[in-house]
């Protein structure tokens, strides 16, 4: 009978490697929606592998959130905690008959103007309206709404609900009626616009710098050398998706 040292290696040939584990996904690129790739920042951002806190920062900023139908997929799945009362119906039926809509008026009670104006505070946490201009100069004093992309959705989606006087059923959307957004794999373009527009403030923001540093107007070298170090970096890594020649980011 053979020995067990005479078989062990042998045997040890058989068995399998460990399977290498995936490369992880950089911080920079994950969506805060579904912890994947978002992948307008990861064809542009990818070989560059952004690293450290303010890096990781720059980039997020870039993420075209407000135009993806992932974002507003989430946000549509977070209402099924929200509860509307009678002042936030009456501003979002409000909203969406007339465009923009104020919420006081002259004579109104103290009371009501408050319990309106709450009521549309949390309908903009909510991500359903936004603040607007009560006139076309934009002059007006008064407080008032417009309804967000999403708040349309919500109208088109479960208005009758509301004018019916009805508990929402956020599971229940009217058929036919699309989510705002686009597949988020399409909004590359809408990303690179976003870099040129960071990259340029932030190179304005670096000639302020030096234009403060050459007046005398700042007194701490210091302060002055953490500023412009900071904006270099940042308009470094922005640059270096924009040029041909990809040069190495600097790491936050």
């Amino acid at each position: 009978m053979p020995a067990a040292s005479e078989v062990a290696d042998p045997a040890q040939h058989f068995v399998p490697e460990p399977a290498s584990s995936p490369d992880p996904i950089p911080a920079a690129f994950v969506c805060r929606h579904t912890g994947a790739p978002c992948p307008a920042l990861a064809s542009l951002f990818a070989s560059l592998n952004p690293t450290g806190p303010e890096a990781r920062e720059w980039v997020q900023a870039l993420a075209p959130c407000g135009f993806c139908r992932v974002a507003f997929e989430a946000e549509r799945d977070r209402l099924r905690r929200l509860r509307l009362g009678q002042r936030e119906r009456e501003i979002l039926l409000g909203a969406a008959r007339a465009g923009v809509l104020v919420l006081t008026e002259r004579g109104m009670a103290r009371s009501l103007s408050a319990s309106r104006r709450r009521a549309a505070q949390s309908l903009g946490k909510a991500g359903l309206v936004t603040p607007a201009s009560a006139t076309p100069n934009g002059r007006s004093t008064r407080a008032a709404v417009t309804l967000t992309d999403l708040g349309r959705y919500v109208m088109a989606a479960y208005g009758r609900f509301l004018e019916g006087q009805k508990p929402v059923r956020w599971t229940r959307p009217a058929a036919g009626v699309e989510l705002p957004g686009c597949d988020p794999a399409l909004l590359r373009d809408e990303a690179l616009a976003r870099t040129h527009t960071a990259l340029r403030t932030t190179l304005d923001d670096l000639k302020g710098v030096l234009v403060a540093a050459i007046a005398g107007r700042a007194k701490d070298p210091d302060v002055l050398d953490r500023m412009s170090r900071h904006l270099e970096q940042k308009a470094t890594l922005l640059k270096a998706v924009l040029e041909p020649l990809r040069t190495r980011p600097a790491r936050g």
